[in-house]
């Protein structure tokens, strides 16, 4: 099938936009990509025009359609493919899929997104019930997912029992001076250094990483924290990190989602550290050095599991499957 992929260009730790292209080239397919990030020119046509950025990216879209001649258009978030785009699309009776990654903390603006797609798709598995109230009910689940070229255990030097890898929040930082007040072996990797207050008791390496340095911190560490940006706000809605972690061998302290016990069997689960409180997570933080190589080994044992079935080659399948499926 020939499919062209709509991608944001500036993303940095998580690569969806490099790893769904090469995993549909993986399964076969004539695949050719188009980066909808306003390019130098089109700012200056923006900025001088006052002119939102979905109008003038859209002739290079539709030149790439019209190159390409896709049987397939599939976009990850779309943010920046206009109307215009999608009718055109249609008019030549090309099928086009919405790939949406921010669920559940933005279903309300990816729903004015998603209506004019043929067929949709939410990492959020209760966000389908959000859009099918709202009208939209061909929304489906399709969760994130991991790279195993990338997200695969490594051999390195322990830095810290426990590591974040990660964007700053309140939420995030506030977990995180709790476990360094408690005297857990904490490390944060991430751009935290304009929002802390000086002097901060939390040991930082700031800066963006690759999702390959990821790897690397995954690995040296006995264990690494994750904490959804909408904790508290959702009981559902799983981030990459479960998968990306999961793939490295590396146990996860994970705040609790329905879908992990849904998505994921007791050999997955064996090596995470769910948490809905606190004051769990400070316990179970703190029993890491004395579980360390119970739970690594736990966590090296489902790396095959994740890299199989969570690999973003099974979730391009599975859309390919869902797509075709409507179209008998």
């Amino acid at each position: 099938m020939k499919i062209l992929v709509a991608i944001p260009g500036k993303l940095h730790t998580v690569r969806m936009n490099r790893f769904v292209p090469e995993a549909l080239s993986a399964l076969g397919h004539d695949v050719r990509v188009v980066d909808y990030t306003p390019t130098l020119v089109e700012k200056l046509r923006r900025k001088l025009g006052g002119r939102d950025a979905a109008p003038v990216v859209a002739p290079r879209l539709l030149a790439a359609i019209e190159a390409h001649a896709p049987e397939l258009f599939l976009t990850l978030y779309g943010v920046n493919v206009a109307p215009p785009v999608l009718e055109e699309l249609k008019r030549k009776g090309v099928a086009s899929a919405n790939w949406w990654l921010n669920d559940p903390f933005q279903w309300e603006r990816a729903s004015k997104i998603l209506s004019r797609y043929d067929f949709a798709f939410t990492n959020a598995k209760y966000s389908v019930d959000a859009y099918a109230a709202a009208g939209l009910s061909h929304v489906h689940f399709l969760p994130s997912a991991c790279d195993a070229s990338v997200h695969h255990p490594l051999d390195r030097r322990i830095e810290a029992d426990v590591s974040f890898a990660g964007d700053w929040s309140p939420n995030r930082e506030q977990l995180v001076r709790r476990l360094v007040d408690a005297g857990v072996d904490v490390r944060v990797y991430g751009p935290w250094r304009r929002k802390l207050k000086a002097p901060s008791p939390i040991r930082l390496t700031h800066g963006f990483f690759t999702p390959e340095r990821m790897a690397e911190i995954f690995a040296a560490s006995r264990a690494t924290l994750n904490v959804h940006t909408w904790r508290g706000r959702f009981d559902f809605g799983l981030n990459p990190r479960v998968f990306e972690a999961g793939a490295c061998g590396t146990p996860q302290l994970v705040d609790w989602k329905r879908e992990l016990g849904e998505l994921f069997g007791p050999e997955e689960r064996a090596g995470m550290l769910v948490y809905r409180t606190d004051e769990e997570l400070l316990d179970l933080a703190r029993s890491i050095p004395s579980r360390a190589n119970e739970l690594k080994a736990a966590a090296l044992a489902a790396v095959p599991a994740f890299q199989r079935d969570h690999s973003y080659r099974a979730r391009m399948q599975e859309l390919l499957r869902v797509i075709g499926a409507a179209g008998r």
